[in-house]
C-alpha cells in the first residue's frame, strides 16, 4: 500500500516509494502489511525535531528524507548539499501524511502494527 501524491513533487514521490512503506521488514511475518516504516520514520523525524540535527531521518537506495529548517526535504543521495534538486514540504504537512497513510494501513489490516522483525539476540561479552 502506498501513498499517492497530487502535488507536483516528483522527488518526494519518488523518495517516500524508495524510502518508507508497508511491506514488513525483514524477519517479520510476511502475511499482511505493516506499519513498521512509517512508525520508524515518525520516531526518527520527532528525534530530528527535538534535537535539531540534520541526518536523514529515512533513507532508500538513492534518495534519502531530511528534515531542514521546518521543511521535510526529499533529496537524491549523489547530490550535492547545495543542488536545486529537492522537494520540500512542511513538516506538519509530512507528519499528517504519514499519519493518514499508517492510519490507512492499518483500516486495510488491523495487526499491521504487530508485524515487526524478531528482537536481536543480545551476546555478551566473555570477561577478559
Amino acid at each position: 500500500m502506498n501513498v499517492v501524491l497530487v502535488d507536483d513533487l516528483p522527488l518526494m514521490r519518488y523518495a517516500l516509494e524508495d524510502s518508507l512503506g508497508s511491506r514488513p521488514p525483514r524477519g517479520a511475518p510476511q502475511d499482511g502489511p505493516s506499519t513498521y516504516w512509517l512508525d520508524d520514520a515518525l520516531r526518527r523525524l520527532q528525534a530530528r525535531m527535538d534535537d535539531k540535527e540534520l541526518q536523514p531521518f529515512a533513507s532508500g537506495n538513492v534518495t534519502y528524507l531530511q528534515l531542514r529548517g521546518g521543511h521535510v526535504e526529499a533529496r537524491y543521495d549523489i547530490d550535492p548539499e547545495d543542488s536545486a534538486s529537492v522537494d520540500r514540504v512542511p513538516v506538519e504537512a509530512f507528519v499528517e501524511l504519514l499519519t493518514m497513510w499508517r492510519q490507512a494501513v492499518l483500516d486495510a489490516s488491523p495487526d499491521a502494527d504487530r508485524r515487526l522483525p524478531p528482537a536481536r539476540p543480545v551476546w555478551t561479552m566473555p570477561p577478559a
